[in-house]
């Protein structure tokens, strides 16, 4: 792949859907109110062999709609994101006529329209559709492991590779990325009482006095993850 072949894909959607947006968001925030939705595909989601220029700029969409359904939620400003399964003259060359004409854009456009309706409150979806089909796409999120950082050697996540892969249980389906940092906070405060406890049964040794400000809780957490 060139590099003018990137550069182009990734103007013509994502610099294509800044401009738009741009253009069109004070205007929104000032009416408070506002309809987007940003045309991503599947080749976006999954991903495309030979289209990694334009797969990447389909799935930058999808950050781009997730960031913008943030930023308008409190000036109903809506945004969404589809998918679509359309006929077009490109799929034309490879797909049989009978398909094409039953992959029509005309049955999208429904949807998008019901997506832009004062009556959606839907905001930050990426929806699947085409020929009248319509699904709603999430991130699914395995339980995880939590590994001793103090002692991680590449050998303890070999061992552990099959429970950190598996979704059958514990699996979730987080919406923002504060379902992360809480499960890393809890797991450092664990790792941090687990630490205090160890340490009750030395010598004191002249403690220093708690200031009580939560800042010094939070560093206090810092530095018993980091040591």
């Amino acid at each position: 792949m060139k590099e003018l072949d990137w550069d182009l894909i990734m103007k013509v959607h994502l610099k294509g859907a800044f401009s738009v947006t741009r253009a069109a968001w004070n205007i929104m925030r000032e009416k408070n109110y506002g309809r987007i939705v940003n045309t991503g595909s599947n080749a976006g989601i999954f991903g495309a062999f030979g289209q990694a220029n334009y797969s990447t700029a389909k799935l930058g969409l999808w950050g781009f709609t997730q960031s913008l359904a943030k930023e308008g939620l409190k000036r109903n400003i809506k945004v969404n994101c589809i998918a679509p399964l359309a006929g077009t003259r490109m799929t034309a060359t490879v797909m049989p006529a009978e398909v094409v004409d039953s992959l029509k854009p005309d049955f999208v456009a429904p949807f998008t329209c019901w997506l832009v309706s004062d009556q959606c409150e839907e905001t930050g979806g990426l929806y699947e559709v085409g020929a009248g089909y319509i699904a709603k796409q999430r991130w699914q999120q395995s339980a995880g492991v939590q590994f001793d950082v103090d002692n991680l050697k590449l050998e303890d996540i070999r061992d552990k590779w099959a429970q950190v892969n598996q979704y059958e249980t514990g699996a979730s389906n987080p919406d923002s990325n504060q379902a992360m940092m809480a499960t890393v906070m809890t797991n450092i405060e664990k790792k941090m009482q687990a630490k205090a406890a160890a340490k009750s049964a030395a010598p004191a040794g002249g403690a220093k006095k708690s200031s009580g400000l939560k800042s010094e809780g939070i560093f206090a957490m810092m530095s018993a993850y980091l040591n």
